[in-house]
């Protein structure tokens, strides 16, 4: 299994120890010409269940050999903080891969800290079967 095709979506969701909540959804549209004009959404919820408004969302993505995400960063600019992003990263616990037709999905558990704030949860890779 390799990451021959082009990705399609990535998507993330975290249920942090405190009760928080991330979800972050990004999607290549088809003229897209690379990951660069994905268009991206994120709402990161406090443990009170409130959520703040992402106003820019950065992912990066360290993939390893077979194709499966390794390691992943994130920059989270809520709204109302003083232009310092929040920064989180998160690492491989395990994955798995789906096939459906005409795209393969490497769906993969991570362990995530976001400005000290630990949590479980999954990051998906969508790609075209190109």
């Amino acid at each position: 299994m390799g990451g021959d095709g082009q990705i399609v979506r990535r998507s993330i969701g975290i249920a942090f120890s405190d009760g928080g909540l991330l979800a972050l959804s990004a999607v290549r549209p088809e003229t897209a010409a690379g990951h660069g004009e994905e268009v991206v959404a994120a709402v990161l919820c406090g443990p009170d269940g409130a959520p703040a408004e992402v106003a820019e969302t950065l992912l990066s993505t360290e993939y390893g050999p077979d194709g499966v995400q390794r390691r992943a960063t994130l920059e989270l600019w809520v709204d109302g903080d003083e232009g310092q992003p929040l920064r989180g990263a998160g690492t491989l616990i395990s994955a798995s891969s789906v096939q459906y037709p005409g795209l393969r999905a490497e769906i993969a558990f991570f362990r995530w800290s976001l400005e000290g704030r630990e949590g479980l949860g999954h990051y998906e890779v969508v790609r075209d079967d190109g």
